[in-house]
């Protein structure tokens, strides 16, 4: 079991190191958590990422008291534990500030990927989510809500949230809706975007609930039964590593 602790450790810190090297949060921003048995492993508050060594990590119970470590639990624990306990499996989470998602949030503009790939990797939708201060009962209400239909999602003023099965499946989806939006902010400086046919739509989504083993309500509702088994967390992992890839 001290092996298993040890790789998240050491995945939270190589993430954290992501988000500062792209760029995807200044000062103190952004945070990374992941389930380990019946704790959570979280980067501590007031701690650029880019500084963020294993030995800072820490312990979490199941409400968001800290149980070992060095630092403190980040104010906004609440929208973690929120995403843990909306679905069983969320088993990581990724919250940052990337620019041009975060712009898009600020201004109230959801995301519907127009790009095959991207639609089999994340679906046919990012949505920004209602407003509300952060640290509130209403905010970990809004973000269960929006957890029903989506694995990525914008707050509006507070950057985005992805959760996954593990930490780089969270992080791919962060990077991936920040690459979009940054696509679709060019895109719509040089006209209209181009919309997918809905039979074409209709097929992808049925590759993505396929590929995701369709755990959300709008999967069900929108997309056709699933004809694959549904794939591992690894092989998750590698099909949306390959789909980002794509687009890179």
């Amino acid at each position: 079991m001290g092996d298993r602790k040890n790789y998240l450790t050491d995945q939270l810190v190589k993430y954290c190191q992501k988000l500062d090297q792209k760029g995807f949060g200044a000062n103190h921003d952004g945070n990374i958590s992941a389930k380990f048995e019946d704790t959570l492993l979280a980067t501590p508050t007031a701690e650029s990422k880019g500084n963020i060594t294993a030995d800072m990590i820490i312990a979490l119970d199941q409400t968001g008291k800290k149980i070992a470590g060095i630092g403190k639990p980040f104010s906004e624990i609440s929208l973690h534990l929120a995403a843990y306990n909306a679905r069983d499996n969320v088993a990581a989470v990724v919250h940052a500030h990337p620019p041009f998602a975060t712009a898009r949030g600020l201004v109230g503009k959801s995301l519907a990927p127009t790009m095959p790939e991207a639609i089999v990797s994340i679906g046919d939708l990012i949505p920004v989510v209602e407003f509300a201060m952060p640290g509130t009962e209403e905010s970990s209400i809004i973000v269960s809500k929006a957890l029903e239909s989506c694995d990525v999602f914008m707050l509006p003023g507070n950057g985005v949230l992805a959760v996954g099965a593990n930490i780089e499946m969270a992080y791919l989806r962060l990077e991936l809706t920040e690459h979009l939006a940054k696509i679709h902010f060019y895109a719509e400086q040089q006209g209209t975007l181009t919309p997918l046919s809905a039979n074409n739509m209709e097929k992808l989504l049925a590759k993505h609930a396929a590929v995701m083993g369709a755990p959300l309500k709008k999967r069900h509702q929108a997309s056709a039964e699933p004809t694959q088994t549904p794939a591992t967390s690894d092989e998750l992992t590698r099909l949306i590593t390959a789909e980002i890839k794509k687009l890179l």
